[in-house]
């Protein structure tokens, strides 16, 4: 019988067992290597809250105005086997000076959910 395409023993073993078992396994950790990026903006900075849950992405559009962008973590599509990824983006705060936009993003990522502001 012909091989069709091949893989290796490891990949095969891990897609049928992910295939046949429906077990996607525990989600995966915040992805700190993935490089955000958002149109007509220059990204400055990306700081994250201490759980890596939640990040801060900082920054500057064309007028010199400093942005924070807030992202979370989402795993909920995680055991329907859509994966995990960084999710929001809408913006939190603005201002004129790098120094501002730190303090409001370390503020913004010390929150708490559902705490009111």
């Amino acid at each position: 019988m012909a091989q069709l395409f091949s893989f290796s023993g490891l990949a095969m073993s891990s897609f049928l067992h992910h295939f046949f078992c429906r077990d996607p396994g525990p989600a995966p950790a915040p992805d700190l290597v993935d490089e955000p990026s958002i149109a007509g903006q220059k990204i400055i900075e990306t700081l994250y809250s201490d759980s890596k849950q939640r990040r801060a992405i900082i920054t500057r559009d064309r007028s010199g105005i400093f942005r924070i962008h807030i992202q979370f973590w989402d795993t909920s599509d995680w055991i329907a086997g859509y994966g995990a990824r960084w999710f929001g983006g809408g913006n939190s705060s603005f201002t004129d000076t790098i120094e501002s936009v730190r303090t409001l993003a370390r503020e913004a990522l010390a929150e708490l959910p559902g705490r009111p502001k």
